[in-house]
């Protein structure tokens, strides 16, 4: 188990900047992951309806497969403060389904499914990720390896752009429209499979 504080930004990328700060990337930085990453989102007080947490839940309860890696997050306060405590427990392979369960029977039985396609990079004691949801719609996040250290002062120097709290809470309203899924243990069967299959043959 792990448990520290948060600090991180993030933000939304055109095509064009993907590709030029990935390109910055591999030139200063190292690639540490490239993965497949499944996340199923059971945060309390989700309303399946307007697909959003009115409420504005402070647990960010998340299972979430990167990969080989399995685990189960919570994040702890709003969802866009650059500062959150997070606790992860690390799960072993294949014990997805059976956690997913677990928490079912807890109550957590509502929330949304997200994928997308991540490459981590080491980049002056930042950890950087660039994300592909579909082909028309990436994103960034910069988390610093510190406590001390500042995300925003590496996004500037990569000319990339956080969100403000109203942008993030309007890029998630809309990804919940248009990109993520419900939650509904079949697709979460489906995507697990594709997750295999990209491990097994690397597409």
């Amino acid at each position: 188990m792990t448990k520290n504080l948060e600090v991180e930004i993030r933000g939304k990328l055109a095509k064009n900047d993907f590709k030029r700060v990935a390109k910055l990337l591999k030139i200063g930085g190292k690639l540490q992951k490239h993965y497949l990453r499944l996340s199923v989102d059971l945060s309390p007080g989700f309303n399946p309806k307007t697909r959003n947490w009115e409420n504005g839940s402070e647990f960010d309860l998340r299972l979430k497969k990167s990969g080989n890696d399995e685990k189960i997050s919570l994040k702890v306060g709003q969802f866009h403060l650059k500062k959150r405590r997070e606790v992860e427990v690390e799960i072993k392979e294949g014990q997805f389904l059976n956690a997913l369960e677990l928490l079912e029977i807890l109550g957590f039985d509502k929330g949304m499914i997200y994928f997308w396609e991540s490459w981590e990079y080491g980049y002056q004691n930042f950890q950087v990720k660039l994300s592909k949801y579909t082909e028309s719609y990436y994103t960034w996040e910069i988390e610093a390896q510190e406590e001390n250290l500042d995300p925003h002062i590496l996004a500037e120097t990569l000319g990339l752009k956080p969100y403000s709290k109203k942008e993030y809470d309007r890029a998630i309203n809309w990804e919940n429209r248009h990109i993520h899924k419900l939650y509904e243990k079949k697709l979460v069967k489906n995507l697990l499979n594709n997750i295999k299959q990209h491990l097994i043959y690397g597409k």
